[in-house]
């Protein structure tokens, strides 16, 4: 077998996939005369997603493990799979990516399944083609992505179990040129809560489609809020303290189900050449289905012009994470300037607390588990130029310890626990 070059601990630094070559497993069977043993499914709950910010499309290591590593560890092993390394989301026993070509969409996007075979290793195992911009997996059978190609004001349905298209919502009765020529609903930010889906209504140009990166923002957020059992519109919320909410094509969702069942959702506060001082964390409570106007954490309290993209909440905390420098393009994946902070969730006016003993990191580009909730445990990604390149975990009041660390693979880029039953 051929030993892959590979992205050495701490840098960010081009490697090659030789191939794109899929690892695969070996598999035997004892000869007992005659007799069939039919061989016990392993539980590789634990996945792990790596791979190179470098090349386009990025590629990288989809791999399973039986127990959370600890220590230095390899993510290039046996049954490991070579995929494009855009970020993972998960629900239940299955594993789910954006399928993109490149950073332009194409004809051939769409959305990717991986479940785990008899042997525990990774297998790709259903598709759904479309533009998908975005995409959300409610339940085993209910899922809804944005396929724009089918309708700017349609949101696709599909069946998560078979991979199968369903029907659609159709949310063209919300068209209007008042905003802009150009209208769009589910291509940032889908979500549900108590039986309430949400998606993001855009406006922009024609030339711009709502981009941060051509047109002007809005001044507001509008939000379609639409009954999932009976897939009819009731309304429409605004929140005129935010520009956006999520982000298109984006692994990274840029929000998060609090343990207390509110909806927390980041404002990334990108402009045309960076960080414009309006990123912030807003919120639906548990029993509402509109804005809590009277809660908000803004970025700029705490430094300028920086980013929040990642939130978590658990046992009465909001853990978060900002730059000490203002964001700009060219250092996304590169400048190790964003540390993590955690406030009392109802009191933000305490104001944050820094996490002890965690090394600054990177940004969280396109990675929907920076910080993430595994075991009951609180986990926070840690990718720098100076030997981390793996996930510090809470192990204190507000303080955390290294978790685990990735030696070979590529910069850690994913990371989720899968429940077969």
């Amino acid at each position: 077998m051929k030993t892959n070059k590979f992205l050495k601990l701490g840098k960010i630094s081009a490697f090659v996939l030789a191939g794109l070559l899929t690892l695969s497993s070996c598999s035997s069977s004892d000869d007992d005369g005659g007799s069939t043993t039919v061989p016990e499914t392993k539980t590789n709950d634990y996945v792990i997603l790596t791979g190179d910010l470098s090349v386009s499309p990025y590629v990288g290591y989809l791999s399973a493990f039986s127990a959370l590593p600890e220590g230095d560890f390899s993510n290039i092993k046996e049954g490991s799979l070579s995929v494009k390394a855009n970020g993972i989301k998960y629900y239940g026993k299955w594993i789910f990516q954006r399928l993109q070509l490149g950073r332009v969409q194409s004809t051939d996007d769409g959305i990717l399944r991986y479940s785990l075979d008899a042997n525990g290793n990774l297998i790709q195992d259903g598709e759904i083609k479309g533009m998908s911009s975005n995409f959300y997996v409610h339940n085993e059978t209910t899922g809804f992505y944005a396929d724009t190609d089918r309708g700017l004001m349609k949101l696709q349905i599909f069946n998560p179990s078979t991979m199968q298209r369903t029907g659609e919502i159709d949310l063209t009765s919300l068209s209007t040129t008042e905003y802009g020529p150009y209208q769009a609903v589910g291509t940032h930010f889908i979500a549900t809560k108590n039986g309430k889906l949400y998606a993001d209504i855009v406006y922009g140009s024609l030339a711009g489609k709502g981009s941060f990166s051509i047109d002007d923002p809005r001044g507001f957020v509008d939000i379609a809020v639409i009954d999932i059992a009976t897939l009819k519109y009731e309304k429409t919320i605004r929140d005129t303290r935010i520009n956006y909410v999520g982000y298109p094509g984006n692994a990274n969702q840029m929000w998060a189900m609090g343990d207390d069942g509110a909806l927390y959702i980041c404002s990334h506060g990108f402009g045309k050449t960076g960080g414009t001082n309006t990123s912030a964390i807003v919120r639906i409570k548990a029993d509402e289905t509109d804005f809590d106007k009277n809660w908000i954490i803004k970025a700029s309290n705490y430094s300028t012009n920086s980013s929040i993209s990642t939130v978590a909440v658990k046992d009465g905390k909001l853990y978060t994470s900002w730059g000490s420098k203002a964001l700009t393009f060219t250092g996304l994946t590169g400048d190790a300037i964003y540390d993590y902070y955690s406030f009392d969730k109802e009191n933000i006016a305490a104001g944050p607390q820094k996490i002890a003993n965690i090394p600054s990191t990177t940004y969280s580009f396109q990675n929907a588990q920076n910080i993430t909730t595994i075991d009951n445990k609180v986990y926070f990604r840690v990718v720098n130029g100076n030997g981390n390149n793996g996930y510090y975990v809470l192990d204190g009041t507000n303080s955390a310890k290294q978790a685990f660390n990735i030696t070979s693979g590529g910069i850690v880029w994913g990371l989720a626990k899968l429940k077969q039953n």
